[in-house]
């Protein structure tokens, strides 16, 4: 075969998205017109969009799509195929979809779950096999439960939000034995900004981190009821203040459900920084952490996906899966029965991989972390999540009260949610982590029967 063959056996079978595969499917169901009748812009956009052309389709990412149009325009003048005038003029056009291809693109459900699906299924199947597309991917996602995590955030943010000055936020539940996505809710309003501040905003955790001091601490033999003293610390030339109750001497359940900074503190530095981090490894925290006081404190930004994956293992008498939302990848060009998606063969299931069910925490500690999780919902810092259902969990908070956060679970439910509140651009708000822990509550309350 030429070249030419073989680059026109491709353009009629490169996926491009949905269910298209070729330029002529993709130019009528993007643009309405057979591909011969593209404009320079449109044939760079079907270019530019390929890498990934679920997640940068002009519909939900349009500065993507732009951007990577772009791209394909400066190229195609750097090698002499058009004129810098040319490019610059199809540069300044808008990408002007179809109306059918916009209600349809706009139609799908769980958007910021179904952008993230495509980075895991990356992930798992390896970038080359996973863009060649033709798969059935079988999602872990519970439609319920997404559409109720949708509405409590954008009620929440509306109201509250305007009112206390924060525009974002996100929510994650995993189904606390497999860590399975049941729903995810990477921002206010998808059509206005794709970023998925549930998997790729990186933010400080505030007090949701000291969890991992004190699981430490009850490994290496402390007891819950061991005192510790509110007064001034200084460590590491730093200053923290005594507890908010003023001196004296409070165990671990307290210094939990109040979220005294100095117990934590104290109880990191018996135990050992370096301790703590082993731990939160154990527990999934991938991200960079800082060995310093602050880290306690939560001064190392996580991701909601990863802490609230960290506290289902908790939840699951300290077995750690990893968050995931595909359960099975089938091949749909190979079934014995077209009608039938269980007869096709499988490309992937999760934990093929062996990094499951691993055992992150001892049974005996995971059930007292739970305990203390348990004062911070009935008597602490998280009474505003209280559903009288036996739940845990905790609220953090950071400087300014940029970042508010409440993660928790049911246990009887096998349920853990991850919530925060914030600005993209970090500034201050008036709220509180109470704010984040009412919410979780209103939510949870609604999708735990």
């Amino acid at each position: 075969y030429s070249k030419d063959a073989l680059l026109l056996f491709y353009l009629n079978r490169v996926y491009l998205g949905g269910n298209l595969y070729g330029f002529e499917d993709a130019a009528r169901f993007y643009f309405d017109k057979p591909a011969a009748a593209l404009t320079l812009s449109e044939a760079a956009t079907l270019v530019g969009i390929l890498p990934a052309p679920n997640a940068f389709n002009p519909v939900q990412n349009y500065e993507a799509a732009v951007a990577y149009r772009d791209r394909v325009l400066d190229r195609m003048a750097a090698l002499g195929i058009v004129s810098a005038e040319e490019a610059r003029r199809a540069r300044r056009s808008r990408i002007e979809i179809s109306p059918k291809a916009r209600a349809e693109l706009q139609s799908i459900r769980a958007p910021y779950f179904y952008g993230y699906i495509f980075d895991e299924l990356e992930a798992v199947l390896g970038t080359q096999l996973a863009r060649e597309g033709n798969f059935i991917v079988e999602s872990t996602l519970d439609l319920s439960a997404q559409a109720a995590a949708e509405r409590a955030l954008r009620e929440d943010v509306t109201s509250n939000g305007q009112a206390l000055g924060y525009s974002q936020g996100a929510i994650v539940t995993l189904d606390s034995q497999q860590s399975e996505i049941r729903a995810l809710v990477g921002g206010f309003d998808y059509e206005v900004s794709q970023f998925n501040r549930a998997t790729q905003a990186l933010r400080q955790p505030g007090s949701t981190f000291k969890v991992f001091a004190f699981a430490a601490a009850l490994e290496a033999g402390m007891s819950p009821g061991q005192g510790f003293s509110c007064e001034t610390l200084v460590w590491d030339g730093q200053q923290f203040d005594g507890c908010r109750g003023g001196g004296g001497v409070v165990d671990m359940y307290t210094g939990m459900a109040r979220s005294d900074n100095v117990v934590a503190l104290r109880i990191a530095q018996e135990v050992g920084l370096e301790a703590m981090v082993r731990t939160a490894r154990r527990l999934g925290i991938m991200s960079d952490l800082r060995l310093s006081p602050g880290l306690v404190l939560g001064d190392s930004e996580v991701t909601p996906l990863e802490l609230t994956g960290a506290f289902a293992a908790i939840a699951n008498d300290g077995v750690w899966n990893p968050p995931h939302g595909i359960r099975r990848v089938l091949d749909s060009s190979d079934c014995t029965d077209p009608n039938d998606a269980n007869s096709c063969r499988v490309i992937y299931e999760f934990g093929q991989t062996g990094d499951t069910n691993r055992q992150a925490l001892p049974p005996a500690i995971a059930q007292q972390m739970t305990g203390l999780l348990q004062g911070v919902v009935q008597s602490g810092t998280g009474r505003a999540a209280a559903l009288g259902l036996g739940e845990a969990g905790k609220t953090g908070t950071t400087n300014d009260n940029r970042d508010l956060w409440f993660v928790g679970y049911i246990p009887r439910r096998n349920l853990v949610t991850g919530v925060w509140l914030g600005n993209d651009d970090n500034t201050p708000t008036s709220a509180s982590s109470g704010q984040a822990a009412a919410l979780w509550g209103r939510y949870m309350r609604e999708i735990s029967p």
